[in-house]
Formats: C-alpha cells, sequence, structure tokens
C-alpha cells in the first residue's frame, strides 16, 4: 500500500444505543477501542457471535494509484447477551467510491461484563481530573526512607539514622506504593496535629498483584497500603524519630474506613490526601491519628481513618494481644459435620504472592453464632517469604493488609462453597469495617490461624459480611469486624 492511501479515515454512525453514551469530546473510533476493548484484555477474547449471518458484497479494489480509502461503519446494535457484543453494517470507499459492502458484521468479547464496561467509562472520566502532580518529595527520597540513608530523604536532622542507629523505615518495592509526595501543608519535624500532605501512586496494568490476586481490581491489602503508607510517611515528615532517645518501631494501631468502589488495572493515577488529628505523646510511647481518603481522579474509592504507634523493643516483646476477646468456638456438633480441606489454588483464589491461607481447617456452612457459617483457615510462616525483606527493612514483620487478607481468602472460600465460581469483590463496596492490631508475626513464628463467622448474608445480591480474628501460635493478634465480599458474574 503506497504512503498516500495510508491515511485512512474511518466515520462511525450510531443507529441505536444501548450502552452508555461516550464523554461528549470523545470520537465514535475512540469509543469503540476503549469501550469495545481493542486494546490488552487479558483472558478476554474477541470473538464472532454464532449464528449470526454476514455477507460480504465487493465491488472494487484498491490499488496503487488510490489516493484515500475511507470505512463508514453503522452501529446498529450493542448489548450484553450477557457478554458484550456489536452489530454493525460497514462500507469501504475507494477515492469516494463505495467499493465493498459488508452487512451484519459481529463481534462480542467473551469474559467480559457489563460492570466492567461502565467502570471503564467511571475510570476514563476521572483519569483527567488529577493528572500526575509535580514532586515535592520524589520516588528516589521515598526509596531513601525505605531501604537507603534517611537524610536524602528528611535532611540533615536525620544523619544519625545513616550508620548505626536504628529508625523505623517505609516498606520497600513491591509493597512500596507511595511514587511521590505532592503537596505538603505541614510543619516539618513537629508533632503536632492539623496539618495535611497529599501523596500520589501511579497504578500499572503490568503490576505483580494483578495476575497474584487473578482479578482486574486492585487488591484490598494494596489500596488499604496506599493509604496507610501515606500516613506513615507523613508520621516521618512530623520527625517521630527525633521525639525519643530509644530506637523506636511504628505499628499500625487499628483503623475504619469503607471502600466505595473497586481500582481497575488502567485507574492510572491514584491520590491519596492525610489529614492528621492527634498526636500524643507518654510513657516512651507515641500515638498519632489521621483521617485518610484516596481519589481516583475527583471520585473517593477509599475513606477512614487509622491510628499508629511507635514502640520500643521492649514493649513490642510484651505483647499481649487483643485482650478479653470474644472469639466464637465451635462447638463437638459442628466440628463432627465440619469440611477439612487444602485451600484452593486455582482462580479465582489469588496464587502464591498473595495467597495468606494453604489450609482449611474447619468449614462448617451453618455453624458460627448466626448459623451461617463458620470457616477457620491457617498458614505456616515462612521464614523467607518476600514480604518480610519488604516490610520492613532492618525489621520484618508481616504487613498487617495481608492478615486481612487471610481473613478476605476464608471469606472466599465461603462463598465458593455456597455460591460456586464467580468474581469475587473484597471488600464489597459501600459497606464500614473495621480492624484492629495487638501484635505482630515474625520470621520467629510458626503458624497463623483466622477464625472467621459469618454475620449476614444476602444470597438474591450475594454479598456476604464476616467478623474474625486473626491468631499467631495461639496468640489472638487481630481483630476485623464487619468485612464484606461481593460476588459478582460469573467467570
Amino acid at each position: 500500500m503506497t504512503e498516500e492511501i495510508s491515511r485512512m479515515t474511518t466515520i462511525i454512525k450510531f443507529k441505536r444505543q444501548l450502552w452508555p453514551q461516550p464523554p461528549k469530546d470523545a470520537h465514535p473510533s475512540f469509543y469503540l477501542i476503549n469501550t469495545l476493548g481493542f486494546r490488552k484484555n487479558g483472558k478476554k477474547v474477541w470473538e464472532p457471535i454464532p449464528e449470526v449471518a454476514s455477507s460480504l458484497k465487493c465491488r472494487g479494489q484498491v490499488i496503487a494509484s488510490t489516493k484515500k480509502a475511507a470505512y463508514e461503519i453503522a452501529i446498529k446494535e450493542l448489548g450484553y447477551g450477557p457478554e458484550p457484543y456489536a452489530l454493525a453494517d460497514g462500507i469501504m470507499y475507494a477515492d469516494g467510491k463505495p467499493i465493498v459492502e459488508v452487512t451484519n458484521m459481529c463481534v462480542r468479547l467473551s469474559g467480559a461484563t457489563k460492570e466492567q464496561i461502565l467502570s471503564t467509562w467511571k475510570n476514563k472520566e476521572g483519569k483527567a481530573d488529577i493528572p500526575r502532580k509535580p514532586a515535592v518529595y520524589d520516588h528516589k527520597s521515598i526509596l531513601a526512607f525505605a531501604e537507603g540513608k534517611p537524610s536524602e530523604a528528611f535532611g540533615e536532622l536525620y544523619k544519625p539514622f545513616d550508620e548505626g542507629r536504628f529508625i523505623a523505615r517505609f516498606p520497600r518495592p513491591p509493597y512500596n506504593f507511595i511514587h511521590r509526595a505532592t503537596e505538603v501543608k505541614a510543619e516539618a519535624w513537629k508533632m503536632v496535629p492539623g496539618g495535611m500532605i497529599e501523596t500520589q501512586y501511579d497504578v500499572s496494568p503490568d503490576e505483580w498483584y494483578f495476575s497474584s490476586n487473578r482479578t482486574d481490581y486492585v487488591p484490598y491489602a494494596v489500596l488499604l497500603e496506599v493509604a496507610l503508607q501515606s500516613c506513615g510517611w507523613y508520621s516521618a515528615y512530623m520527625g517521630s524519630a527525633l521525639a525519643s532517645e530509644d530506637d523506636l518501631h511504628y505499628r499500625n494501631l487499628g483503623g475504619v474506613a469503607v471502600q466505595y468502589e473497586p481500582v481497575l488495572p488502567d485507574a492510572g493515577v491514584i491520590t491519596t490526601r492525610v489529614k492528621s488529628t492527634k498526636v500524643s505523646n507518654s510513657g516512651g510511647m507515641i500515638i498519632q491519628n489521621y483521617d485518610f481518603e484516596v481519589f481516583q481522579g475527583k471520585r473517593t474509592v477509599y475513606k477512614g481513618n487509622s491510628y499508629f504507634g511507635f514502640f520500643s523493643e521492649k514493649t513490642l516483646a510484651q505483647q499481649e494481644g487483643i485482650r478479653d476477646a470474644k472469639v466464637y468456638k465451635p462447638g463437638e456438633a459442628e466440628i463432627s459435620k465440619a469440611k477439612v480441606v487444602d485451600y484452593p489454588f486455582d482462580p479465582p483464589f489469588p496464587g502464591e504472592r498473595l495467597r495468606m491461607i494453604d489450609h482449611i481447617d474447619l468449614y462448617v456452612p451453618d455453624g458460627g453464632p448466626h448459623g451461617l457459617g463458620f470457616i477457620r483457615g491457617s498458614m505456616e510462616v515462612d521464614p523467607s517469604a518476600w514480604f518480610f525483606k519488604a516490610h520492613f527493612y532492618q525489621d520484618p514483620v508481616v504487613p498487617g493488609s495481608l492478615g486481612i487478607e487471610s481473613l478476605l481468602q476464608v471469606m472466599k472460600f465461603a462463598a465458593y462453597e455456597r455460591w460456586g465460581k464467580g468474581k469475587m469483590i473484597t471488600p464489597a463496596p459501600g459497606v464500614k469495617h473495621e480492624w484492629v492490631y495487638r501484635g505482630e508475626v515474625t520470621p520467629k513464628n510458626k503458624r497463623v490461624t483466622v477464625d472467621a463467622w459469618i454475620t449476614s448474608v444476602d444470597d438474591k445480591n450475594r454479598v456476604m459480611i464476616a467478623d474474625g480474628f486473626l491468631s499467631v501460635d495461639g496468640l489472638i493478634i487481630y481483630e476485623m469486624r464487619n468485612f464484606s465480599l461481593r460476588m459478582g458474574d460469573k467467570k
């Protein structure tokens, strides 16, 4: 084909619209490319619609002397059956003369859902609202605080921690989820409430956690870390480590939050704003409280509050776990009819890197205090696991967010047993949840166990809610309340 005719044009007309209209400034071809998915689709497959008859008429050709080739495509029908599909007629022109006519061209996107299509447009519209901003503190300085010289992140006052003295670090890759701090409205090195900082994280479709979680949305653990790591960066900016002569470790203690919608692989930039609401320093312990809000464009996708503590090595060694924990204990009748199985390793269950349960110790479908189900799962602690190296440098502990993933994963098992295979969103959008941490899992521990009991089930909308506890070597250290799961379309 000559260079002259390589500049083809396409005109797309909509005859009957069943899908949402594209943004006003979107060319129809952009709409087809993005909504119908002519891009990387993972396991989704483009294919003809069975039993739809098409016809082709050719009455001319494109030759070397042709100056311009053009296509006119009339979209006759867009819909879901339940997979997205399109029917169209098309005409090809050579220098203005119609030479090819195709009627009833058809295509469907197997493996996709209406929910994904609608979410795609929400994400497209949101990306332009808050673009990638210039960094006040760039990723190089953030990584310096994670595994390099802290003074390269926060200046001369942090030089004593460059060599010799311990300091609580920021998570390292691949569990580092801040790329830059873009706004700081707070006074450096002063532990006072009232300030605000803003950070940004760039979501890439190629990130390891999409393939490992075997879903097309950012796992809850990552979204939680996006918010909490922003709080952690603020704690460092306050100069918390400078407030004590003792070496202090940094731990999240709990929080309350709501996820409003899943974050998809093409989300682009997500922005977190953190406000310091309370700071206390007494008896050798520092406690800090924060409000956080995570945005995709101008839309809030995650919002809540959390609190953190700085503790000495001696204090951490005396961990007592959750005091007066009201744990449900299944009776002999329940245990006698319980299932004991290996945790499923096939999709939609997580792959190895995000798998936080390796065995279902007990499953009683009608067990628990509400008769809706009781699940106990567990995992052997591997001291060489990747997350110990990432969280934290010189202070290895299992991230609390991955502990919550343990609860969500036993819930996935219960949902699979109840409703079969399908896409699972955890937590379900709009459901407030709460977590409390009073201990840690280190490479020296042997086994983590999660007990969960279903508190609510909506079979029509396929939503379940559960409470649970996580224990390590018999000590109860995490409490998780009102965590939820929604199962969508089957895949």
